[in-house]
């Protein structure tokens, strides 16, 4: 088997920053109770808290001193560990302690501890990433000035390694499982120097072994790199796929990479049966809310990707996004963040139905007079945009509309729109992308109507709805989906609907959310979406 990849960059810088407790000094004798534990909580790059056992190093120094100017009596650092795997860290064999003298003090720590650290320099070593959680490496130094009267102390943990992220599809519809994949000539080797958190003398260019998690045509596979900004030169990002039948295929996904610590380089590769590769860069608008948008989709030309912004006084502010088909008349998604800055009730519902200016009105349904033994079913709601006039009004362009059966529109859909707003209330933001598929699952049959001049509009099989929120603290994020055939309902619960995200990606073909990781996409926890 051949494989031809087409894939597209989407890199987005992830915030893996974390926050945690840490202490003490190793220098003075304390005859006080004055050593220094602290409590952690984080959120390793690999979706992971804290394990029992988990170990950190950490320096104390003079305030002023660099790690590298400072004598220190343990070069490794103090080993603090945390016992129970619950975050709250001590010292293993012995404590830091703040000076007798109360004099100032500042503090780095490092994850994992290593017995091995000489002369201030850690040594990364990537080749095996079978156990990703024990490689994940994290620096904190933030903790500055502080003496006994400032315990306990808070470390604040940054990831000093990037990732490359694939999410795999396999456009023939046959399971990826035993496929594994590989990076090839990439660093795996290098020196990180804790006295200021650079690394240097990359090498071991070997291949990496990827973790692959595969659900069906879906697979994700991760690898944590050593970050090359600043180095010399960038480097290319081939990959190698092996199928379970032994059969490789290695592309060059990247001619010239340049790695940012902390973040997550993500590519979207689709595998097919037939010969040759594709590894075209596709640019577009993206934000956490937007689906992958393949090279192939960008170029047709009855599909348009179209994001409108409103005027908010002197800021323009993003509205939604949405992925529509000039043949069938119907959007595939709309996608838009939700909190409660949009649902502000500033203005009332406009009723102002008309064309999208974004594209020619002959290549949209005419929906003035309403649509054909249909609701003209809005995918971003009205009552989403209440922010101001042109927000709202931009909610009513035929190309949000689609036509849907009154029973659903009206009933289980509006439940559940209502419900996006209350969880939107309570936190952050909420991802949001709205689709309607112009055919049920495995079937090609498009069914029609028609609009106020008689052309076709297809009538959508099903409806979903796909959600992500983040802990912002913590990096967590929390996942689900929804599905409606375009039918009646009457006295459902939409909790009936809910599916994971990766289920729905495998029946849309859609990618979701791809900056999160697949980890947060596989399963959804019912009581918070209640």
């Amino acid at each position: 088997m051949t494989y031809s990849i087409k894939n597209f960059l989407m890199v987005s810088a992830l915030t893996l920053s974390l926050t945690a407790c840490s202490a003490d000094g190793d220098y003075a004798v304390n005859d006080a109770p004055e050593t220094v534990t602290f409590t952690a909580t984080t959120q390793r790059a690999t979706a992971t808290a804290w394990t029992a056992g988990d170990q950190i190093g950490v320096y104390m120094m003079p305030t002023g001193q660099t790690l590298d100017q400072s004598e220190q009596t343990t070069p490794q650092g103090t080993c603090y560990v945390t016992i129970e795997g619950n975050g709250y860290f001590a010292g293993q064999t012995t404590a830091l302690a703040y000076p007798k003298d109360g004099s100032a003090v500042d503090f780095v720590a490092y994850y994992p501890y290593s017995a091995n650290v000489a002369n201030g320099i850690y040594a990364v070593d990537l080749h095996d990433q079978s156990n990703p959680e024990a490689i994940d490496l994290m620096y904190a130094d933030n903790a500055k000035g502080l003496s006994r009267q400032n315990a306990p102390v808070g470390l604040n943990f940054t990831h000093q390694l990037a990732k490359v992220q694939l999410n795999i599809v396999n456009t023939a519809g046959s399971s990826l499982e035993g496929l594994s994949v590989s990076l090839d000539e990439t660093p795996t080797t290098a020196n990180f120097h804790l006295a200021d958190a650079t690394f240097s003398d990359l090498g071991g260019n070997a291949g990496v072994t990827m973790t692959v998690s595969v659900s069906g045509q879906n697979a994700t596979a991760t690898a944590f790199v050593i970050p090359n900004a600043g180095q010399s030169a960038t480097q290319p990002l081939k990959v190698t796929f092996t199928t379970a039948e032994g059969k490789t295929k290695q592309v060059t996904i990247a001619d010239n990479v340049t790695y940012e610590k902390g973040q997550v380089k993500a590519y979207t590769v689709r595998l097919t049966q037939s010969g040759g590769t594709q590894t075209e860069e596709v640019k577009y608008a993206k934000w956490t809310e937007t689906p992958v948008i393949t090279a192939n989709e960008l170029a047709a030309q009855n599909l348009k990707y179209i994001t409108h912004y409103f005027t908010d006084g002197s800021k323009q502010v993003r509205n939604y996004s949405m992925l529509y088909d000039t043949d069938l008349k119907i959007a595939y998604w709309v996608a838009y963040p939700l909190c409660n800055y949009y649902t502000q009730s500033n203005v009332s519902r406009t009723d102002e139905w008309a064309f999208d200016p974004a594209i020619d009105a002959s290549l949209q349904a005419n929906m003035t007079k309403g649509i054909n033994g249909y609701d003209r079913g809005h995918q971003i709601p009205s009552a989403d945009r209440l922010v101001n006039l042109e927000a709202n009004r931009q909610t009513f362009y035929f190309t949000n509309m689609t036509p849907q059966v009154g029973s659903l529109n009206q009933n289980i859909w509006a439940t559940l729109e209502g419900k996006l707003r209350n969880w939107s209330s309570n936190i952050d933001t909420l991802y949001v992308v709205t689709g309607a598929m112009p055919s049920a699952v495995g079937s090609t049959s498009v069914r029609y109507t028609t609009d106020n001049d008689g052309t076709n509009v297809a009538v959508p099989a099903y409806y979903f709805k796909a959600l992500a929120r983040i802990d912002r603290q913590t990096g967590t994020a929390y996942t689900i989906a929804f599905k409606f055939n375009n039918a009646s309902y009457k006295g459902s619960s939409y909790m009936d609907a809910a599916l994971t995200v990766k289920e729905l990606e495998s029946q849309t073909g859609f990618t979701f959310f791809p900056t999160i990781s697949d980890t947060y996409k596989t399963s959804y926890d019912a009581s918070k979406w209640q």
